[in-house]
């Protein structure tokens, strides 16, 4: 089964605890981010299974321990964890009736940090995913122990991707990759965008070797010119541009790639022609100006010179961004937009997706994968760049 490896998630966590005590004076950390217990402790409550419904947990994050709370009907998830202590009290064992499963965490975490709290005198929790209750509660316990805001903390230690984020990023773009060739090659007219979803998705999670969450757009004809959108049941038609834009969630992870292509083998018209390489061309602008220390704006504006010097107003033919962050959210910083204030980093792992979209005429989108580096770019993504079929 997918993992992150141990020592990963310790010196993620000691990296995080290091920073948080740097800069805001505390080195006991509570974390209920999602994301955080990923990257941390490698929870993952597999949404194919029915222990994770309503699942959630408490890592608490101390200078020589860490322990992951949560409860009895989570343990094949804690068990998989990557910490020094798991706690999990019993909430439901179909014997009697359970009373609330939040509550039940809430308690075990008070009871595990309780001890630490003599000798500490500010805790960093990360505010918007914990809960008001638990604070309450540690401030009637504790009357001067400060709590201090940890987030901003975490969001910028989550965009350094390590080697084993790294691999399971590259399993969700095998198993994309998997799915654009697929698409390529079975989608054909007549067919419905639910039956291209049911394409790709069996693609993907056949390559991957488990289930999968596959998400995104699927959207064809004249919905491409509304950018994207899911799967529907609108049919198919020979000729139709149909644009190809999801991500396979592998434990957390999930990259995000896009092609556009013509349905059926029908050779593109001079117009798409022209639009193709347009945004190939932006695409490859775009990718020129990745570096770590570059301007996100800078790379935004990189990929929309293009269209200004073609005599398109980006504005109008190109209102979406220019690319994002990706890893455990969907996007993530850094934005590639035009007022971004953020600078790439070294081992960022962010999109490129140029587009042109015109109502009444066409919608295209192409996007690819990179991992930032000092003087440039790794790309990620290797899956084919292809708007003409009939060759």
């Amino acid at each position: 089964m997918t993992s992150l490896s141990a020592d990963g998630c310790r010196i993620r966590r000691e990296s995080l605890r290091i920073e948080a005590s740097r800069t805001l004076g505390c080195d006991l950390l509570i974390v209920a981010d999602p994301r955080e217990l990923v990257r941390l402790a490698n929870f993952y409550p597999s949404p194919f299974v029915f222990n994770a419904v309503g699942s959630g947990a408490f890592l608490i994050v101390a200078p020589d321990r860490s322990t992951l709370v949560s409860d009895n009907v989570a343990r094949p998830f804690l068990e998989r964890s990557h910490v020094n202590e798991i706690i999990a009290p019993v909430w439901y064992e179909g014997k009697r009736s359970a009373r609330d499963r939040a509550s039940v965490r809430i308690d075990a975490t008070i009871d595990a940090i309780t001890p630490f709290l003599g000798s500490h005198q500010r805790i960093g929790v990360d505010q918007s995913y914990t809960p008001a209750a638990l604070i309450d509660r540690l401030k009637r316990i504790a009357p001067a122990i400060e709590i201090v805001e940890i987030g901003p903390i975490a969001s910028r230690e989550r965009r350094l991707k390590h080697d084993d984020e790294l691999s399971l990023l590259r399993l969700s773009i095998a198993a994309g990759e998997a799915g654009f060739a697929a698409a390529l090659a079975e989608i054909e007219p007549g067919m419905t965008e639910f039956d291209a979803y049911s394409i790709v998705s069996r693609a993907a999670m056949r390559t991957l070797g488990e289930p999968a969450i596959v998400y995104g757009d699927f959207v064809s004809g004249p919905r491409c010119q509304k950018i994207g959108g899911p799967p529907s049941d609108r049919v198919i038609a020979r000729g139709d541009l149909f644009i190809l834009d999801f991500s396979v969630v592998v434990h957390g992870y999930r990259g995000d790639f896009a092609n556009t292509f013509k349905v059926g083998g029908v050779e593109p018209d001079p117009i798409e022609r022209d639009r193709f390489d347009l945004c190939v061309e932006a695409l490859a602008a775009g990718e020129a100006a990745l570096r770590g220390g570059a301007s996100a704006r800078e790379v935004d504006s990189a990929v929309r010179s293009v269209y200004r010097d073609r005599g398109f107003d980006p504005k109008s033919c190109f209102p979406s961004h220019a690319g994002h962050g990706i890893g455990l959210a969907h996007p993530e910083p850094p934005f590639i937009v035009p007022e971004s204030d953020e600078t790439l980093e070294i081992g960022d792992v962010v999109t490129l997706e140029p587009g042109f979209y015109q109502e009444g005429l066409l919608g295209m989108r192409f996007e690819r994968n990179y991992r930032i580096a000092a003087d440039g770019y790794e790309r990620l993504t290797f899956h084919e760049l292809k708007l003409d079929t009939s060759t």
